[in-house]
């Protein structure tokens, strides 16, 4: 880290955090779900048109903004790292207490998505005044649809990390629990894959007093999910991790009579994307073994939702040495062991070797997903800057020939 350099960075980060900041609130303040956030997409893409230099493009999915930012002698033929933020809010009513407290009822930014917006555009102000200072480009994805719908995965279809591809990519998430700017990450696998499960029971419906007429799906349902609470146990080694659970039973006949459908959804974690796939195999082997002892025909549907996460540990190593050499040791931590929360970066990072990591937002405050999260606003500096650093450090790894895929 060339310490004019980092001056000149803090300098510019120092100019624009009220300006962020005030972004990150008005966002909070107005949040869109996913695939809706046309009010967020529209500020975005405005805050972007006022700096020079920047390449934005046409929507990919209607909500979405990419942009693409070039430094000295970058087309073509030099590489690309990417940066991306979520923006899409949840179906929760907020109860922060906030001056800037959602302005839409039964919805919020209870995951730090605001911050991240915030964090990214940060980043592209700063980064559009130092072109002179890197070779190749910088794309920023501003992606919709991260909560529920992975909507990474067909933004990626769509071409939004073509040309160029990238030869990096990173992204940050809020977190709490840990000291505010804290990194917290690890290499290798981080982050479950999510595959859900939709498994539709049909029988025959018939009236209760005849009950020798119908093939009943409630009793199938029952035995169905019995047998799958022991998947995990016989499919999965104790030394794997996996969580398999219901969200959904649906069986209902109007008039009282024995239903003849009935559907069970729910969804499997796990650490290995193998693990999922055999999961979902056995599941559908124990659906036609009911099939013969019931009578109940079962059809099984299942969605590959996010996959497991996974970093390159050269990219993670930089990471740390930029987070060390900036705010010093302390403020780097290995996470103990992987979560079995998932993320749609996946995608990304099955693209291009990278790194997904936490931001700590302070140890007292309350944890994401919560009625009660707010982003921590002081976290906004240590954001812009990582991902300012991130870009920058990585182009000129690259540049120097350096391998950031997993040796």
């Amino acid at each position: 880290m060339e310490p004019q350099l980092d001056r000149k960075i803090d300098a510019l980060v120092t100019e624009i955090l009220p300006a962020v900041k005030m972004i990150r609130r008005t966002i909070h303040a107005n949040p869109e779900l996913s695939g809706e956030e046309f009010a967020t997409n529209a500020l975005v893409r405005e805050e972007l048109a006022k700096l020079n230099a920047l390449q934005i493009l046409p929507p990919f999915l209607q909500t979405d903004t990419v942009a693409l930012l070039y430094g000295q002698n970058g087309k073509p033929n030099r590489y690309n790292v990417t940066l991306r933020a979520d923006m899409d809010a949840l179906p929760m009513q907020e109860e922060s207490g906030v001056k800037y407290a959602s302005k839409v009822p039964g919805k919020m930014h209870g995951c730090g998505h605001d911050g991240h917006t915030a964090c990214l555009l940060g980043a592209a102000m700063v980064l559009s005044r130092l072109t002179a200072e890197f070779n190749g480009s910088v794309r920023f994805v501003f992606q919709p649809g991260e909560e529920f719908d992975a909507l990474a995965r067909f933004l990626i279809a769509k071409g939004a990390l073509n040309d160029p591809a990238p030869d990096a990519v990173y992204a940050l998430h809020a977190h709490s629990t840990v000291p505010v700017g804290t990194v917290k990450t690890m290499a290798g696998t981080l982050m479950s894959g999510i595959t859900r499960f939709k498994i539709t029971l049909t029988g025959v419906s018939s009236i209760r007093s005849e009950p020798e007429k119908a093939i009943d799906t409630i009793a199938a349902t029952a035995e169905l999910i019995c047998r799958m609470n022991t998947l995990i146990g016989s499919k999965v080694s104790p030394l794997d991790s996996a969580i398999l659970d219901f969200a959904e039973v649906q069986a209902f006949n109007p008039v009282g009579d024995t239903p003849g459908q009935s559907v069970v959804t729910g969804s499997i974690r796990y650490l290995k994307n193998s693990t999922g796939e055999t999961l979902c195999r056995a599941t559908e082997s124990l659906a036609k073994g009911l099939e013969v002892a019931t009578g109940v025909k079962c059809r099984c549907e299942f969605d590959e939702v996010y996959r497991t996460s996974s970093n390159a540990a050269p990219c993670v190593e930089l990471l740390r040495r930029i987070t060390v050499a900036k705010y010093g040791e302390a403020m780097f931590q290995y996470m103990p062991q992987p979560s079995m929360g998932s993320e749609d970066f996946c995608y990304f990072l099955e693209k291009a070797p990278g790194a997904f990591f936490n931001l700590g937002g302070g140890v007292d405050q309350p944890y994401c997903h919560n009625p009660k999260f707010d982003f921590n606003d002081d976290s906004l500096v240590y954001g812009i800057t990582l991902l300012t650093h991130l870009a920058l450090e990585t182009l000129r790894e690259l540049d120097a020939g350096k391998n950031l895929r997993n040796r």
